[in-house]
């Protein structure tokens, strides 16, 4: 794997306008903080929330010609809702591109979009820190702010939320894992308060 903050940097300049990697490095900025805050890998939470969005600048549809490139498979919602697929895409780009191939750091840049059942710590906090990043302005996101720094689960129950409700707002077909991560984190507090 590479460690060279310079090698990522240029890589994610060839993939990236400016806009988008910017807001990657406030997210790394920011993924960082968290896991601080929490206890994480702070050097694998910068490198997550560096290349979380590799991805992103392939152009909607292109996505797919990218994920059959690097062998990623595509479920139905994703083909309907293609953004959907730049976190899957990007892990296996950053595995082929960069040999990057901590788990923890693929799985995180994997999921940050969706989420799913049993989600782990770098997982929780590279998605709340892509949602929370200082460049990000929507309706509830002081709430998801302030909980992301008291309680992770707490700040990935409100985001999952308000991102669900915001996805069916706009008549987007909701992913099943996105789901599956807010009720495993539901029943996991019902489970420890009984």
């Amino acid at each position: 794997m590479t460690d060279d903050l310079a090698t990522m940097e240029r890589y994610l300049r060839g993939h990236l306008d400016e806009k988008r990697l910017l807001h990657s490095v406030r997210t790394a900025d920011e993924a960082v903080t968290l896991a601080k805050r929490y206890g994480a890998d702070e050097h694998k939470a910068l490198v997550a929330g560096l290349l979380h969005d590799v991805a992103k600048g392939s152009c909607r549809h292109g996505l797919f010609d990218v994920a059959k490139q690097y062998k990623v498979d595509v479920d139905p919602v994703e083909r309907d809702n293609p953004e959907l697929l730049h976190g899957k895409v990007g892990a296996a780009m950053v595995r082929d591109d960069l040999g990057i191939t901590d788990e923890d750091i693929l799985s995180a840049i994997r999921w940050h979009t969706t989420g799913h059942a049993d989600m782990s710590l770098l997982e929780k906090i590279i998605y709340i820190a892509d949602l929370i990043e200082p460049g990000r302005s929507f309706e509830g996101i002081d709430q998801i702010r302030d909980l992301a720094c008291q309680d992770i689960d707490e700040a990935m129950l409100t985001a999952l939320k308000q991102v669900m409700a915001f996805v069916k707002s706009k008549g987007f077909t909701l992913h099943p894992n996105s789901v599956e991560a807010y009720q495993y984190i539901l029943n996991k507090r019902r489970n420890s308060q009984a």
